[in-house]
């Protein structure tokens, strides 16, 4: 698999999280109890970091070769 199809399936990845992340936040809305509501916060706050971190991989794979970039050209051999 090529760097930019790996960046297309995170894209298509994180666009599932991001749906999920609006469900969750609208049962939150919903939720009457209080122990509902902190539940599906601490649920919503791992949701972001996963949605976060998998925008961020994309980015990474999608400009990986750009020149002046963090690609492997520009590594300093050890």
């Amino acid at each position: 698999m090529q760097l930019h199809e790996m960046a297309r399936e995170y894209r298509s990845n994180t666009a599932l999280l991001e749906l999920r992340l609006k469900q969750l936040q609208a049962a939150r809305r919903r939720a009457k109890k209080n122990e509902v509501k902190y539940r599906l916060k601490r649920r919503i706050n791992c949701l972001q970091t996963l949605i976060n971190e998998s925008r961020k991989t994309a980015f990474v794979l999608e400009h990986y070769y750009d020149k002046g970039g963090n690609g492997h050209e520009n590594r300093k051999a050890v």
